[in-house]
């Protein structure tokens, strides 16, 4: 998804969040705002969301929604 994309889904979920939700992007996004605009995520940390991202497209690695996770932590 691209990164256009992916701003009008925000702009779209924020509009119908619970207040709480919205409350804790804004102290996110403040946070980021008020540090030297740098990443908050480690080279570390980017790194290995760029390798399970490549593997997740190659088909490699597999994904679970939350409702799936939800339902299997039920069962457990």
């Amino acid at each position: 998804m691209t990164s256009k994309a992916i701003k009008k889904k925000v702009i779209e979920y924020i509009t119908q969040a619970e207040d709480n939700v919205v409350e804790a992007v804004y102290e996110m996004l403040k946070s980021y705002e008020v540090g030297d605009g740098e990443s908050l995520m480690t080279d570390e940390q980017k790194t290995e969301i760029e390798k399970r991202s490549a593997l997740y497209k190659q088909g490699k690695l597999k994904a679970s929604s939350w409702e799936d996770v939800k339902k299997r932590s039920r069962t457990a």
